[in-house]
């Protein structure tokens, strides 16, 4: 709480390494957050009295590599000695169970992915995971007949294909998602962690999401799905990096064009391993967990120096 926080040092844990431009970066685009950060005169002096919390800066933000050092010391206007490269605690759980993991995750989900993947089990298990759009349109698969499609396509290759919208997605999109049987789709909790779920996951699909990042510490494919580059660029938001050398998979903009990365890919196709290294090594200085305990030593070391 903003009003209830004087004086207490704000250790800043953002939820993954961004694609997309956040926070001060923000300078283009019809969304709310890029006509706060464009604000100027007396609409920035009232946002700043109205909502103060917009423009607080953090004492101290935790990342995973030295470009993201500079990425968030850039977002959030502070040095880049406040931001340390100590990793993120929630990805430890691709490398160890920890306990209570599961909090805040939809367990049905979870539940399904271990049995698909238990020993034996001829499924693959395909994420989706598109982020939100300001200004609508945030999946692909927002009219029954595509997803028909897509479940008859799954069923004949043995797929299961999890869709999970984000938190902030347009409530349009979710309102048609229900309502109808699908054998092999899922429809994921959009307010739940998908932190849990990756170990799981065997092929992720996105488009301008960080959870491709973070997918990239498990080494496993990732087909991207940009069906609207051109609008999503110029009126959502601006990348902070080539999407083209950024995104270590294949690219397809079409629904026919996806459905053949996934077939391809799911019967072992993969030409993007060496690209994955690439991005792997720009995003992670450390890439085996024990996030957690870097973070606890840095707030004891700033705590016992009273900084």
């Amino acid at each position: 709480n903003y009003w209830l926080s004087g004086g207490a040092k704000e250790v800043m844990m953002w939820h993954g390494i961004p694609l997309k431009k956040i926070e001060r970066d923000i300078k283009k685009g019809e969304s709310v957050d890029a006509k706060v950060q464009q604000s100027k005169g007396f609409a920035r002096f009232m946002v700043g009295v109205l909502l103060p919390w917009v423009f607080r800066k953090p004492d101290y933000i935790t990342t995973t590599s030295p470009i993201f050092q500079d990425i968030f010391a850039s977002a959030f206007k502070v040095r880049k000695e406040q931001v340390f490269m100590a990793g993120f605690p929630k990805n430890d759980v691709y490398f160890a169970n920890i306990p209570g993991a599961e909090i805040g995750v939809d367990k049905e989900t979870l539940s399904k992915l271990r049995e698909l993947k238990k020993p034996g089990s001829q499924f693959k298990t395909v994420l989706y995971a598109p982020t939100w759009r300001d200004t609508g349109g945030d999946s692909f698969f927002e009219k029954p007949d595509d997803l028909k499609a897509l479940d008859d396509f799954l069923f004949e290759g043995h797929l299961f294909f999890f869709l999970k919208l984000h938190p902030l997605a347009q409530k349009s999109a979710l309102a048609v998602l229900p309502g109808a049987e699908y054998r092999n789709i899922v429809f994921v909790d959009p307010d739940s962690d998908a932190d849990p779920l990756l170990p799981f996951v065997d092929i992720l699909v996105t488009d301008y999401s960080g959870i491709y990042f973070e997918f990239l510490l498990l080494d496993k494919p990732v087909v991207f799905f940009p069906f609207d580059y051109e609008k999503y660029v110029t009126r959502d938001r601006e990348l902070y990096f080539n999407y083209e050398e950024a995104t270590p998979g294949p690219r397809v903009s079409t629904f026919p064009d996806l459905l053949e990365a996934l077939r391809k890919t799911s019967h072992g196709w993969d030409e993007y391993g060496v690209l994955r290294e690439k991005v792997r090594n720009m995003c992670y200085q450390y890439r085996q967990g024990n996030a957690a305990d870097r973070v606890s030593e840095l707030l004891e070391q700033k705590a016992g120096m009273g900084a």
